[in-house]
């Protein structure tokens, strides 16, 4: 999915209900029509074909139902008020779709002059941001002014709206063309340490990154969230940054060493202060790290280091390391 929202998931299912319940009808007013006369086997094929089409209209009928709820949800990212939600507790209810979890947040709700008053909100959600949402940050919300209870997570405005990538990127001259602007992540995930100019690189995909993050079993934000930004290289990224990006310093505020490798890099988890020059500090979400394995004794806590970051998402940025 390109842009996550509150009714992707609804808009999805409501097409893939419609399509399937009127193809059952289909077939099933068919086998009625035509088999149902039938000597002796007539009578069971104007059942089935009855029972099929009964399906095929409950499918539609709850398909139009769905959609409806993804357009109300969608109509109050765009009209409802705008607002902040802290999470204090979380959960899964047990449902899956298309293998991702239904999570039911508790939320304390924060309208502007208004006191924070307490919601709950249910929703299906993409698996690789359950992480990012116990990072304790805030979630921006829109709250329906007639019914305070009805609220939309406005899930781009709260940086998980496109995909999850990378946060920093950096290293040896790249081999494959960069990704264009209009192709890049909207939100940081990931970290990287640059290597020596024209150091041998492995040209590790972001789906391995992920792997290897997840295989670690260390929180952190998802590298990416489509298939095609998962195929994207740490190199390309770092090949757009070096052309395109803007000089900056960052604070590394935490760091984890996974105690894994991918390709010739090694994988950490660092947390991030970065200082735009004439902009307040800002921290970045807990993310993977790619740092070539010659720049590991570098590395320590609490360190400022020189950065190329995008200048319309600050969450993507490049350690310099041969500046250091």
């Amino acid at each position: 999915m390109s842009q996550f929202t509150g009714g992707t998931f609804g808009n999805y299912s409501r097409l893939w209900l419609i399509i399937t319940g009127a193809i059952l009808l289909g077939v099933g007013a068919i086998m009625a029509i035509t088999l149902g006369n039938i000597p002796y086997a007539g009578t069971a094929m104007l059942m089935t074909g009855g029972f099929m089409a009964l399906v095929g209209i409950a499918l539609i009928i709850i398909g139009v139902v769905v959609g409806q709820r993804a357009a109300s949800t969608d109509a109050l990212l765009t009209s409802g008020t705008p607002a902040t939600a802290q999470i204090t507790g979380i959960t899964q209810t047990g449902m899956y779709f298309n293998e991702q979890p239904q999570i039911k947040m508790q939320l304390l709700v924060a309208l502007p002059g208004q006191t924070p008053y307490a919601a709950q909100h249910t929703e299906i959600v993409p698996l690789m941001l359950l992480g990012r949402l116990t990072s304790g940050s805030p979630l921006q919300v829109r709250v329906y002014p007639m019914n305070l209870n009805r609220i939309a997570v406005d899930w781009g405005a709260s940086g998980f709206g496109g995909g999850a990538m990378a946060s920093a990127m950096g290293g040896p001259a790249p081999t494959t063309s960069a990704p264009a602007a209009g192709q890049l992540p909207t939100t940081g995930a990931m970290l990287a340490g640059a290597g020596s100019a024209g150091a041998a690189g492995m040209d590790e995909s972001l789906a391995q990154v992920q792997a290897a993050l997840a295989s670690s079993g260390m929180a952190a934000a998802a590298p990416f969230q489509t298939a095609q930004q998962g195929s994207y290289t740490v190199e390309q990224l770092r090949a757009y940054l070096r052309q395109n990006g803007k000089d900056a310093s960052a604070t590394i505020d935490t760091l984890n060493d996974s105690g894994k490798d991918v390709g010739d890099e090694h994988l950490y988890t660092m947390g991030m202060t970065l200082k735009i020059p004439g902009q307040p500090d800002k921290k970045l979400p807990q993310s993977a790290a790619m740092v070539p394995q010659a720049k590991m004794h570098r590395l320590f806590q609490g360190m400022t280091v020189p950065v190329k970051y995008e200048a319309t998402n600050p969450d993507l940025l490049m350690l310099d390391w041969e500046k250091i």
